[in-house]
């Protein structure tokens, strides 16, 4: 029997959940197929059949963690199955020698076509098992809600994948198709009707037609009678009637029944699962305190319009934060095994909303990145989060996060970290203010940040420390732009020695 166990998919993760099981119990399997679906709180991966056979026992469902090294199924060996293949009986049953002849007069051969004729298709289709589509979650509810049988969609994504297009294409051919079906049973329904007309009527349907009449004149008059009588219940009573029927709507409006609610309940199920496990494992093992401030930014704001520089705000307080975090080695650090390890290099985590929930993609050495790197390589990364792309080492390894909702008009929040680090940096949202310099009223402009600290690591005073050198460079760009602009000569000078080298070079090929 081979075990199908759970594999380390990164150094930092011994757990992960089991998305979708692409095959059943008793299914037969092929070496280097699919078997399922697992997912961390930071990507999604496939673990495939390390053999051929039949799967035995499915032990973790659809929706339970697994930790690494621990068995998910059970595979029967090719080998070992004694099951014989429908090719194979096929074979068996036509070698079969057949001497008698049936008293029908057909011949054998006669005889086996026309039973394979008779042999419906259905039975063919019922063996083959039923194959379970992968379709993300967002994407099954669009099909329901279009009325598109997921089976009936053709993927023209990734290796066959389903994308919204898919469905929206098929729901389309479905109501185009629609029309011309109403028109066709329209026109199938005319006929009949005039040859319903014009079909003569039998004699004995005529003999029975005064018959029938008779009763319907009866129960006319019956009912003409009743309609006359006065109504036995009393006026208050119906009003009572009324008044209890319009209770209960209006009960069945306010309370909706158990299976409505329970199906738009959302499981703690994939990434929002494991999202929720780490947020809360975060405030359980950490003390976390979070201090805010405003940091001036008008100098800044006009210094980075002027420069040219399509560069975002995230991306400047993220050049800040690592020239900041330099000098403050206990906010870039990690707490393992009971232990404060300062990290050397500088690697930025960014939080990212997609749809699948937060992600958080890590700039390696941001540090070493000139401004108008910084702004491609987040607008990379925020790709690649989106898209379910992101790398290990684009995933992994942060030693200081950032996270923004400057774009929803928060102003100051309280950001979870991360684990295993020290701190995280919330920013908010640039307003203008009023402030009142030299006896004059200016227009001034000011960006909330929100540092959240472990405390176990930090004290509140070391906090506070680089969140004012933090606050310095925001509020005086020169030297945030000074760095920046000596990184970008730096450059321009290595490009040019690699030339030079390349010249060279070519000068020697030549000679």
């Amino acid at each position: 029997m081979i075990e199908v166990k759970l594999p380390k998919i990164r150094e930092d993760v011994n757990e992960s959940l089991v998305v979708i099981w692409f095959v059943s119990e008793g299914d037969a399997v092929k070496e280097g197929d699919p078997l399922l679906e697992i997912q961390t709180e930071k990507e999604v991966s496939e673990v495939e059949a390390e053999a051929s056979g039949t799967i035995n026992e499915i032990i973790y469902k659809r929706g339970e963690s697994a930790k690494v090294g621990e068995v998910l199924a059970t595979i029967n060996p090719a080998e070992n199955t004694q099951e014989t293949k429908p090719e194979e009986q096929k074979i068996v049953e036509n070698t079969e020698p057949e001497t008698k002849i049936p008293d029908d007069g057909q011949k054998p051969e006669e005889q086996k076509i026309t039973e394979n004729a008779e042999q419906p298709k259905e039975a063919s289709e019922q063996t083959e098992p039923a194959k379970t589509l992968r379709l993300a979650p967002g994407l099954r509810k669009l099909a329901r809600e279009l009325n598109v049988p997921v089976e009936s969609i053709a993927g023209t994504g990734r290796n066959g994948k389903i994308t919204e297009k898919d469905i929206r294409r098929v729901a389309g051919q479905a109501a185009a198709a629609e029309p011309a079906g109403k028109a066709e049973e329209l026109q199938q329904e005319k006929p009949e009707e005039e040859s319903a007309r014009q079909e003569p009527i039998p004699d004995q349907a005529l003999d029975e037609a005064p018959t029938k009449e008779v009763p319907e004149k009866e129960t006319a008059q019956e009912n003409a009678g009743t309609e006359e009588l006065p109504s036995e219940e009393p006026p208050e009573e119906l009003a009572q009637q009324e008044q209890a029927a319009l209770a209960e709507q209006a009960e069945a409006i306010l309370e909706p029944e158990e299976n409505d609610r329970e199906s738009d309940a959302v499981p703690f199920s994939g990434i929002r699962g494991v999202i929720a496990r780490r947020m809360t494992e975060s405030l359980q093992n950490s003390a976390q305190l979070t201090e805010t401030a405003w940091a001036d930014v008008t100098k800044l704001h006009s210094k980075k319009d002027a420069s040219g520089k399509e560069a975002g705000w995230t991306a400047v307080v993220a050049k800040a934060a690592a020239q900041a975090l330099g000098k403050h080695p206990l906010v870039n650090a990690h707490i393992k095994e009971g232990q404060i390890l300062p990290q050397e290099a500088i690697n930025l985590g960014f939080a990212v909303d997609t749809d699948r929930g937060l992600q958080v993609a890590v700039l390696q050495e941001a540090d070493k990145h000139s401004l108008g790197d910084l702004q491609k390589h987040l607008a990379d990364l925020a790709e690649k989060a989106r898209n379910g792309q992101l790398a290990n080492e684009q995933s992994a390894g942060s030693t200081f996060t950032i996270t923004s909702l400057g774009a929803y008009r928060i102003q100051f929040f309280t950001p979870i970290i991360n684990p295993p680090e020290t701190a995280i940096l919330g920013v908010g949202t640039i307003e203008t203010y009023l402030a009142l310099e030299g006896g004059k009223v200016q227009e001034r402009k000011r960006l909330p940040l929100s540092l959240t600290i472990d405390h176990r690591a930090i004290d509140g005073a070391p906090a506070a420390k680089f969140l004012g050198d933090l606050i310095e460079l925001l509020e005086k760009p020169k030297q945030l732009f000074k760095e920046d602009e000596e990184l970008e000569t730096e450059k321009t000078a290595e490009k040019k020695k690699d030339k030079k080298k390349d010249k060279k070079k070519r000068k020697k090929k030549k000679s």
